[in-house]
């Protein structure tokens, strides 16, 4: 594949420049529909004569539709559009980069996505439909899945396509809540997530940051041990990862006083331990979560973030050892590539 790609490179070096533009502009518009060519020129922050030019010629491929509501994929681009992206995923040696992580980080599976979460809200949305189809594609019937909450989990969870068909799966909170905004709430997540899997959930109402002698009092409610404990033995853990000074102030933690208890700076945050660039705990607060000896014993970690501002949380994080796939974008894979590089 990635022979033919150079082949294509060198002998239509503009190929790459034009599937990149009309994967955008159809990528703009699956998430937008119908959408008028004017706001689609500013979301793809182009010109309207362009914009009108690669319309028409789409339109021309039947891959396109366009009424008084505005601008649609047709039926036939809906189906192709996976295919497009995996193209777009060669073009960019992307499959490269993947093996680079794995081997580097030993890991079990990269899988990185066009894009750069920090640039670009799409490429969010894209880092979620992948998590997403992991998820369709892994967990099986009799499963217990544990998911975390945060932005990039919550997109997972709206990102994947509601289903029908009844399964029997038990999807719970790995993490208690950490107030502030619902839908970000790793109860929110679960719900959503296992609506759309077609299985049933567990909420789980304990704040995350609770002391551990406060937490002994919760959990002499059975519920609650119970979904703590389910949890903490899921066949697959699915979470994201933080930025430590941000996740502090998630919780309403003084920020300079976690740095002067703290052994190393931390760069990355998991589950209410906070890693230095190294892989090691720098730092560890309250958590409903699992502990990082409980997090080593899960059969399945799967870790999903992006953005290259958070590469060296990703990184820490990876490095301490128990997360076996990263889902992740192409700006913070590149971060990363280039900080293993440097040694």
């Amino acid at each position: 594949m990635s022979e033919r790609i150079d082949l294509l490179k060198k002998i239509v070096p503009e190929i790459s420049s034009l599937l990149e533009k009309r994967y955008a502009l159809l990528r703009v518009v699956r998430y937008n529909q119908p959408i008028g060519r004017r706001l689609l020129a500013e979301q793809l922050e182009w010109g309207e004569r362009l914009v009108r030019n690669e319309v028409d010629f789409l339109k021309n491929q039947q891959l396109l539709l366009s009424d008084a509501a505005g601008v649609s994929l047709t039926e036939e681009c809906e189906g192709i559009l996976p295919q497009l992206a995996e193209l777009v995923h060669a073009f960019r040696g992307l499959a490269f980069l993947e093996n680079i992580l794995q081997n580097k980080i030993g890991l079990s599976k990269v899988w990185v996505v066009p894009g750069d979460i920090d640039k670009n809200q799409f490429d969010m949305r894209e880092l979620g439909k992948t998590a997403g189809r992991y998820l369709l594609e892994t967990v099986r019937e009799g499963w217990v899945l544990a998911v975390s909450g945060g932005m990039t989990m919550a997109e997972v969870a709206r990102q994947i396509p509601q289903g029908t068909e009844k399964r029997k799966i038990l999807v719970v909170p790995a993490r208690g809540g950490l107030g502030g905004v619902v839908e970000i709430q790793s109860n929110t997540i679960a719900a959503k997530i296992a609506t759309a899997l077609g299985g049933s959930y567990r909420l789980l109402y304990v704040p995350d940051n609770i002391p551990e002698e406060a937490l002994e009092n919760f959990t002499q409610d059975h519920k609650i041990a119970e979904t703590i404990n389910l949890a903490k033995n899921a066949n697959l853990l699915m979470h994201g990862i933080g930025v430590p000074k941000v996740m502090a102030a998630r919780r309403d933690l003084d920020w300079q006083a976690l740095l002067s208890r703290a052994n190393k700076l931390p760069v990355g945050e998991a589950f209410g331990h906070y890693f230095a660039a190294d892989g090691s705990v720098a730092l560890t607060t309250p958590s409903v979560g699992p502990r990082l000896e409980e997090l080593a014993k899960f059969k399945q970690v799967v870790a999903v973030a992006g953005g290259k501002s958070k590469a060296q949380a990703i990184l820490a994080v990876l490095r301490s050892g128990f997360v076996k796939v990263l889902i992740t974008d192409q700006g913070a894979a590149e971060a990363m590539r280039e900080i293993l590089e440097d040694g």
